[in-house]
């Protein structure tokens, strides 16, 4: 487990030294992957430390939440319910197309499709004894598509719509104005 540490939070302090998108998350990921690609088994964590992580991250994103500062609590509620909905029903259909396209169980499939951080549906998987390697997958896939894929896609539409000088204007004649400024 040592190794893993040591190399995990050096790759975390160099992605960031690099400004990496979520560099104390990528960085782990990408040299996790890169030493078990190299073929060192990855420890497997005591129940505790996972248990311990979680009601870490927990903590701290519910430390994050001020609902005092929310103007319109009703409308906002509203939007997250029907986001909420919108995306379970997308997960759903595409939990079919993948169990149609992949012998995997319903359960594996659902996980993979469902949007929400690796680390939850990766400890989800386990509780229900779904393929966690199938799941993990899929969501490190969707991780990397959104902070390396986006980005760019993103760019480049707005690109477009700034008459093609690139820089974001909408346009496109001197440069230095931004989209937020029209």
């Amino acid at each position: 487990m040592v190794p893993f540490a040591i190399a995990c939070v050096a790759a975390a302090l160099l992605a960031k030294r690099i400004k990496m998108p979520s560099a104390y998350l990528l960085g782990p990921m990408i040299v996790t992957a890169i030493i078990h690609g190299l073929g060192l088994d990855a420890p497997v964590l005591p129940s505790g430390m996972i248990n311990a992580a979680q009601l870490m991250i927990g903590t701290y994103v519910g430390l994050l939440l001020r609902p005092e500062s929310l103007k319109s609590k009703v409308r906002m509620t509203l939007l997250a319910v029907a986001s909420g909905i919108i995306l379970l029903v997308g997960a759903f259909g595409l939990t079919v197309l993948l169990g149609k396209l992949h012998p995997i169980s319903p359960a594996t499939a659902f996980l993979s499709m469902v949007p929400g951080g690796m680390d939850q549906m990766g400890i989800m998987a386990k509780e229900i004894h779904a393929d966690m390697a199938i799941v993990s997958c899929y969501q490190l896939f969707r991780i990397w598509f959104i902070y390396f894929a986006v980005p760019p896609l993103l760019r480049l539409i707005f690109k477009r719509i700034g008459g093609g000088s690139g820089t974001g204007t909408a346009s496109g004649t001197d440069g230095h104005q931004s989209l937020k400024s029209h």
